[in-house]
């Protein structure tokens, strides 16, 4: 809700923020921070839903889809199944390997938009076979669709400046960042499979960010791995189960700090492109390839989402 509010508040008082500049960046950065925030919201409540009535459930989603930009249903081709069931193979559109720049700043900063293609690729074959079986997801997000983009039209026609600055500027930075988070949380980590002998889980799948700050800005999203494993359990249990389950599994490497800290050493200084071992990573072809579509033969399932 701070969301909403915050984005009528500058909406209201449009006239008198232009007069300051430092006034517009720290409205602009505000929104920017809560409409990520939104998204991550977004990534939990498409894991889990949040209520039983099934519209509560239903207003729940337009409320996250008008704060995050972006139809949340469209969260489980690209996310819940691609990515959480094929980790960094070519199953998964979302995998680090498609970015490969000498610079290994422009990785990060470009990954977003380097798969943004490939995801809307298979939210709409997902969205094709969701038709064909009859199934309400389909319905879900066409409805979806249909609101945000009548909002963001009106609003357009509104006021355009208004629109840009505080609607659409900080869409596009919360839609960059929840996606920018897989470079961070994976590059470099072991695709699914291999799996541990004995507990079928994948330990060095992922990448651990444990300081304070960043899981306090993100619900706890910091504590991946735990994610992976469980990924219907709820953020606030996140913590002290990575504790109990992860930490003593997992490479060492994959627990880091700081996030902060760790995008200056890998992106910037001395910005090598290297593994959780330390090792520079190697791919095994010149060019990475196509997307493997798992949609046509998919069947709808609890255990499937």
């Amino acid at each position: 809700m701070k969301y909403f509010v915050l984005s009528g508040v500058a909406w209201q008082v449009h006239a008198t923020i232009m007069l300051y500049p430092v006034c517009l960046l720290c409205t602009v950065g505000v929104l920017c921070y809560y409409s990520f925030a939104g998204a991550v919201i977004t990534h939990n409540s498409m894991h889990v839903r949040c209520f039983e009535n099934t519209l509560c459930e239903v207003i729940w989603c337009h409320l996250l889809s008008l704060s995050y930009g972006h139809p949340v249903s469209t969260f489980v081709p690209g996310h819940n199944i691609g990515h959480h069931r094929y980790t960094q193979t070519t199953n998964d559109p979302m995998r680090t390997s498609k970015v490969r720049f000498r610079w290994h700043l422009l990785n990060l900063l470009l990954f977003q938009p380097s798969v943004a293609w490939d995801v809307l690729v298979l939210d709409t074959r997902y969205m094709c076979v969701m038709r064909t079986q009859s199934d309400p997801f389909f319905a879900r997000c066409c409805q979806q669709w249909f609101v945000l983009g009548g909002v963001q039209v009106v609003l357009l026609y509104w006021s355009w400046q208004r629109f840009l600055l505080y609607v659409w500027l900080p869409h596009a930075c919360a839609q960059w960042a929840i996606v920018t988070m897989n470079m961070l949380q994976h590059d470099g980590c072991d695709p699914t499979p291999p799996f541990d002998a004995h507990t079928r889980y994948n330990y060095n799948g992922a990448r651990n960010f444990v300081g304070p700050v960043i899981n306090f800005l993100t619900f706890n999203n910091g504590y991946h791995t735990i994610h992976h494993l469980h990924p219907t359990m709820h953020w606030s249990r996140l913590a002290r189960e990575h504790a109990v389950q992860v930490r003593g599994h997992t490479h060492p490497g994959l627990e880091q700090q700081c996030m902060a800290r760790y995008i200056f050493r890998t992106f910037i200084y001395p910005g090598l492109r290297v593994d959780f071992r330390g090792k520079r990573i190697e791919f095994g072809q010149d060019t990475e390839p196509r997307d493997t579509d798992w949609t046509p033969n998919f069947i709808v399932t609890k255990q499937n989402i």
